[in-house]
């Protein structure tokens, strides 16, 4: 047999040791192979324990917020693919987290589909919508942003008159909750946790999902698609059909958020997937860090906590001022602040961010004080 290091670490784990010692070995890789993934769904999983005894003082319901953030993932990441991974702009993709939601919603209220039935219809349908309004790929730059806000906006025009259909701005009620064959997730005790848990391990998959794929053939055709279309062409891309295919797995993983989002709400109209929601999954990718699959969580922890902390300003300080008061009317300009910021002094967003202080900090080379003490 031919000495390798693989199985060097194999005898030691006991090899043909039976059914544990197969198991120790697949969890030991496991861990060597997705270690932020493991510890991420740890921390996760035993966030519900203590996060009760934090939501009093702080005036924050974290594990409530933390299912939005887990929906807000999902899209986010698949957002990060089209504009962090493939250099596409996307200025509309609120439309897909609508049309995910409302296809689940309709099903189950119109035609009593079981919500585990409704989101897959509801990832299916956001993937054709996609793969219909595929040709504004043929655009760039600016010419594609407007022309992916122009999808938003027709979308939510739709929904708002379609009202024998949709309800208008009345919006569709009695929504069912989260529910799996045999098993009610969005009722009875510990509602929320099971929610929590369902859309977390929903998110941990598509976020190993989208890790995978980025390590992958399809991710370095993305990358090269980023640089250069045409210099993508003559290795051989086919830049078409990698724009098609990143543009219809975005839409498709922003109609599952949707689908989700819908059940736990269990109350949507047109108002909840305007422009500002389409501006919120874009500031998540820039915020968070574009070509960065981490940027997506870090984006969507920060976005959707930030409005949370506002409302619980005045129970940690006691007096505000008014506009924070009424930070809903000034929501948009701050998304739009977050932004420019973002880009002025982060511009790679908070992961590259962080990974970049961290290095430096470590760096011989480059930190005067660690080079000082090497002198």
């Amino acid at each position: 047999m031919r000495d390798t290091p693989e199985d060097g670490k194999v005898l030691r784990y006991g090899k043909g040791g039976g059914p544990l010692s197969s198991a120790v070995r697949g969890a030991l890789s496991l861990v060597r192979s997705y270690p932020v993934f493991l510890g991420l769904g740890v921390f996760l999983g035993l966030l519900p324990l203590w996060a009760d005894y934090l939501s009093r003082p702080l005036g924050i319901p974290i594990v409530m917020v933390m299912r939005l953030v887990g929906i807000y993932t999902i899209a986010a990441v698949g957002l990060n693919l089209l504009m962090g991974y493939a250099g596409q702009v996307s200025l509309g993709h609120g439309a897909f987290f609508g049309i995910g939601a409302y296809t689940s919603a309709l099903l189950c209220v119109k035609a009593h589909f079981p919500p585990w039935l409704g989101i897959p219809a509801a990832v299916v349908v956001a993937a054709l919508v996609g793969l219909a309004v595929a040709p504004v790929l043929r655009l760039r730059g600016h010419y594609l942003a407007m022309a992916t806000l122009g999808l938003g906006m027709v979308f939510f025009v739709f929904m708002r008159e379609m009202t024998w259909l949709t309800g208008g701005n009345d919006g569709l009620r009695n929504i069912p909750p989260l529910s799996l064959p045999g098993l009610a997730v969005g009722e009875g005790r510990n509602y929320l946790r099971k929610e929590y848990h369902f859309i977390w391990v929903i998110a941990l998959l598509v976020l190993l999902f989208c890790f995978n794929l980025v390590r992958s053939r399809s991710g370095r055709a993305m990358r090269a698609l980023h640089q250069s279309e045409v210099a993508a062409e003559v290795m051989g891309v086919d830049v078409s059909w990698e724009k098609i295919k990143v543009f219809v797995l975005s839409a498709a993983l922003a109609g599952l958020a949707g689908g989700i989002f819908a059940h736990i709400q269990g109350y949507i109209d047109p108002n909840l997937f305007t422009i500002v929601l389409s501006i919120q999954l874009v500031t998540m990718v820039v915020v968070g860090g574009m070509e960065s699959i981490w940027g997506a969580v870090a984006g969507a922890v920060v976005i959707t906590f930030i409005p949370k902390v506002v409302e619980a300003l005045p129970k940690w300080l006691g007096e505000v001022p008014r506009w924070v008061e009424k930070y809903s009317n000034y929501e948009g300009i701050i998304y739009g602040l977050i932004l420019v910021l973002t880009m002025v002094f982060m511009p790679s967003g908070i992961t590259k961010g962080l990974s970049d202080m961290i290095s430096y900090r470590r760096s011989p080379f480059v930190n005067p004080f660690r080079r000082r003490a090497l002198d």
